[in-house]
């Protein structure tokens, strides 16, 4: 699809989970500079059960043979993977730990990290890197294979405190040099595969300031909390045929895609190059 879908996938998503129900990042900041980072994933039982029989079929990864089940039964928790994930989020970035959900909507965990300087985190929109893979294989590249792109902060402390967020921004360009046969070739495939891999899927990320916000640039604010993306897949994909006609349309710019990604409910997605929040 086009520029839409692009603006999506390659900025937003970068995603390689099958049946995850919910992604949800949410950034806690003092007016220190410190704070915590807070990582929910929930899958459906479904899911995990298949993963768990793919465990088995590569093997323990504890020590476990092929074709065996595995010693200690899978785990979607992966404690260890986790603990390795704070080295890659930023200097002064530690563990504090984790817990499991299991009830009747999925099983996942939510990890929680800390960090001392916000001007040094890094956060990744692919979730995919904390998730355990059958047989510790590597997961799966994003869509397109893009390369990583994280968000990244610079703070100021005073009074008011100031905050800025940097987002990575989507290659609309480059996106514009497919063949439109080629294109319209592949809408009805990938609107189907959508359907069938995204359903039930919300995904968000956002950041809750310790204070009230004097002043921002973001679009979608409630209270303390800016929210940075928020998309639920059974909204967006409720209405092929209207999610079809704005792909055709042709954005050349962020505030076009983002002028179009208004129409489409489901979606909020902050396209700013810079997020600016003053607070205190």
């Amino acid at each position: 699809m086009k520029f839409v879908l692009t603006l999506l996938t390659a900025a937003l998503l970068s995603i390689s989970l099958t049946g995850c129900l919910e992604v949800e990042k949410i950034i806690k900041l003092k007016t220190d500079g410190s704070g915590t980072l807070e990582e929910k994933v929930v899958m459906s039982k479904a899911t995990v059960a298949q993963i768990g029989q793919m465990a088995a079929g590569f093997g323990d990864p504890a020590g476990g043979k092929k074709g065996d089940q595995p010693a200690k039964g899978f785990d979607l928790m992966d404690e260890e993977k986790l603990k390795g994930a704070a080295a890659t989020m930023g200097e002064g970035v530690t563990f504090v730990g984790a817990r499991k959900i299991d009830n009747e909507t999925g099983s996942g965990f939510v990890a929680t990290y800390a960090f001392t300087d916000i001007n040094r985190l890094k956060l990744e929109q692919n979730p995919s890197d904390l998730m355990p893979t059958p047989g510790g294989r590597k997961a799966a590249p994003g869509p397109g294979g893009a390369k990583s792109e994280p968000v990244t902060f610079k703070f100021t402390k005073g009074a008011p405190a100031e905050l800025t967020i940097k987002m990575p921004t989507p290659d609309l360009k480059g996106a514009a040099k497919k063949k439109a046969g080629a294109e319209a070739g592949m809408d009805a495939m990938a609107m189907q595969m959508m359907q069938q891999i995204f359903k039930d899927m919300k995904i968000s990320m956002a950041i809750e300031v310790a204070g009230a916000i004097k002043q921002t640039n973001a679009e979608y604010t409630a209270g303390s909390r800016v929210t940075l993306m928020e998309m639920d897949f059974n909204k967006l994909l409720a209405n092929p045929e209207k999610f079809k006609q704005l792909s055709k349309e042709n954005p050349q710019t962020l505030q076009e895609a983002k002028a179009l990604m208004k129409g489409i409910e489901g979606v909020k997605v902050e396209t700013a190059p810079e997020v600016k929040i003053k607070f205190q």
